[in-house]
């Protein structure tokens, strides 16, 4: 494992690994901290999908056409979890002329979204992304910096790589609840990676499909509303990748520039150590997570076409100080 990074898009730009920021970082800031693209950055890991890179996964990755949209049905989950208010959808009309308008009133991460730099701070040094403190969001000396607006100016393109951790489970015959914790190992992730013929790649945008939605999607259809009060519980137990040492160090160093899943955190919860996922992905290393991204027909079409890497994309939501966006994302196998 090399101790420096050079990103292959933009010669004689040397990233660091964990390790040697975890030795490097005065006090005051998270010991695991990336703020490595200056003072006035707002983006923060999207810096590594370059116009060099887009062209590059542009030119490669979409090679059979056929397109996956990851957003949810709008309306979904009935029972936002983490205790959110649930969509307030009304559709209007004009009596008197053919026009037709709808009205919604809804939570941004309630279903399929993108967390924001602003969401989640490193609890313990009360701090988020770049140095952005709670004043700034919510305070006298509020600001827009770090919000959503940057991200969307920026664009998110790249190339996307499934790790279909249900669809794998399932041929190895790997009992699992998704509703319940059960935190998916590295060692796991890279067997299916070898399993698809996946090979990680710099800036690479990490999907974990765990078959969340696909078993709400199953308990909605049979009426079992009852079963589903659980997900919007104010912290629900939920399938997610492990938030272990090892993890944390694979995480960081193949440098991906968007994590997401198909569940409500990315990561195994509840959480089980000090500092969890959430805390170093959006905090010290500016990695934006998608939750409850609807993975269901990407899979289907990953498989079909025996390739796991395809070209995302998603347009955040341009809106100054922003905390999360919907994921408004497509990929082209």
């Amino acid at each position: 494992m090399p101790t420096t990074f050079e990103n292959p898009y933009k010669k004689g730009e040397f990233l660091p690994t964990l390790d040697e920021l975890m030795a490097a970082n005065p006090e005051g800031v998270p010991k695991e901290a990336a703020w490595i693209w200056g003072k006035e950055d707002e983006v923060g890991r999207l810096n590594l999908l370059s116009p060099g890179l887009v062209k590059a996964v542009a030119s490669s990755e979409a090679t059979t056409g056929e397109v996956a949209s990851l957003n949810w049905d709008i309306t979904l989950p009935l029972h936002p979890p983490f205790g959110r208010p649930a969509l307030q959808y009304e559709i209007t009309g004009n009596p008197n002329a053919l026009i037709h308008d709808d009205t919604v009133v809804m939570n941004v991460q309630s279903g399929s979204q993108f967390d924001g730099f602003r969401h989640f701070g490193h609890i313990s040094c009360q701090v988020m992304y770049n140095g952005l403190t709670r004043d700034e969001v919510l305070g006298e000396n509020k600001t827009t910096r770090c919000g959503m607006q940057a991200c969307a100016k920026h664009g998110i393109v790249g190339r996307g790589v499934l790790i279909d951790f249900a669809k794998w489970a399932e041929h190895k015959g790997i009992k699992f609840d998704p509703f319940e914790r059960y935190p998916i190992t590295l060692e796991q992730i890279k067997e299916i990676a070898a399993w698809e013929g996946v090979e990680f790649k710099f800036g690479d945008i990490l999907l974990v499909r765990t078959g969340w939605i696909s078993k709400y999607n199953a308990l909605l259809a049979e009426g079992k509303i009852s079963d589903l009060e659980p997900t919007g519980a104010a912290s629900p137990n939920a399938i997610g990748v492990d938030q272990g040492d090892e993890m944390k160090h694979w995480l960081h160093d193949s440098y991906f520039s968007v994590v997401g899943g198909d569940q409500p955190a990315f990561e195994a919860w509840p959480s089980r150590t000090p500092e969890c996922l959430h805390e170093y992905l959006l905090a010290c290393w500016g990695v934006l997570i998608g939750e409850m991204l609807d993975l269901e027909d990407l899979s289907e079409k990953c498989a079909k076409a025996g390739k796991y890497s395809f070209l995302f994309t998603a347009a955040p939501f341009n809106s100054p100080g922003g905390i999360a966006t919907f994921a408004n994302s497509l990929c082209v196998i």
